[in-house]
């Protein structure tokens, strides 16, 4: 089968032939029709996850396919359910940037469901990680409707998708953005947008909102500017960062609410977050779609992404 993945920690993702693999008792074995981009990929295939792996390493987390085949003593899939989730479990390299993968019936560290009737395998693909990240990292800093928050990174995968939850529970959303971003992002919900190239940040804010802000939402890896945004919030607010830019200090604070925030119950928010996506109360906006040849190069361009990246395989 054809795939994407790494001979070693560290090389570059490259597109492989390796044999379809065999699902092992309590997995089952699907064949992918689509994939999806996220940061956490370049993040395994350099060994910053604290898991085992095997190598080649295919990468990929998400994805979206039929089940063909299932292990000894699965109960809860059958060949010809169509499936999609976080195909993320220990050993790392059973990825989804394949024509096949095996997964857990019940993973270890992601989550696995079928698809609702109607929804193309691609917005399937496009939603497990970036939207339980997004509707995870609002219930944990409590927003509320009548309520402010500042979300930067608003126009990547998880920010769109936090833009649009935020909206929805009646907050107020401000958000960082380029101004070729500024008509979009304000389509998907946003009340306010801050030019993050122009102007500091904190500035802009402090002129509309000279009170302070209720929340501050970090999806960016910018570390040095965690603290100066999370400054922006009134006393017994919050502020969270899904990529751990928060620093001990602020951890400790007594003035707000700080948090590294990390998912739990990933069954439970996949589950909540594709029945928003397929009653249509959000969309997920895919930037670009690729073939699994285009991989790499959608990898080493991740960055500064609009909307979410799609793999058609």
């Amino acid at each position: 089968m054809r795939a994407v993945a790494v001979r070693g920690i560290g090389e570059k993702p490259e597109l492989t032939e390796l044999p379809v693999p065999r699902p092992a008792p309590g997995e089952v074995l699907v064949e992918l029709a689509a994939a999806s981009v996220n940061p956490i990929d370049m993040g395994i295939a350099e060994g910053r996850m604290p898991m085992p792996y095997v190598t080649p390493l295919v990468l990929g987390v998400d994805g979206a396919g039929r089940v063909t085949e299932t292990g000894e003593g699965v109960r809860g899939f059958r060949p010809g359910d169509t499936v999609h989730g976080q195909f993320l479990h220990a050993p790392l390299g059973h990825g989804t940037f394949a024509e096949y993968t095996v997964v857990a019936e019940r993973p270890d560290s992601g989550a696995l469901q079928r698809v609702p009737d109607g929804m193309p395998a691609g917005i399937a693909a496009a939603l497990p990680t970036a939207g339980m990240t997004a509707l995870g990292v609002l219930e944990a800093i409590g927003l509320r409707s009548g309520q402010s928050v500042l979300i930067a990174g608003a126009t990547g995968g998880v920010g769109v998708l936090a833009v649009q939850l935020a909206a929805a529970r009646g907050a107020e959303v401000i958000a960082t953005a380029r101004p070729d971003t500024d008509r979009w992002i304000r389509g998907l919900g946003a009340a306010l947008t801050v030019d993050y190239t122009a102007l500091d940040v904190t500035e802009q804010v402090r002129r509309t909102h000279p009170g302070g802000i209720d929340a501050f939402v970090d999806l960016t890896l910018d570390t040095a500017r965690f603290g100066a945004y999370a400054g922006l919030v009134r006393d017994g607010g919050a502020a969270a960062s899904v990529t751990f830019t928060a620093p001990p200090e602020l951890l400790a604070s007594e003035r707000i609410a700080v948090d590294n925030y990390t998912m739990q119950d990933k069954p439970d928010l996949l589950a909540r977050i594709t029945v928003e996506a397929a009653s249509g109360r959000i969309t997920v906006p895919v930037q670009r779609i690729v073939t699994l040849d285009g991989v790499p190069e959608a990898l080493a361009r991740e960055g500064g992404a609009r909307g979410k990246t799609t793999v058609r395989i």
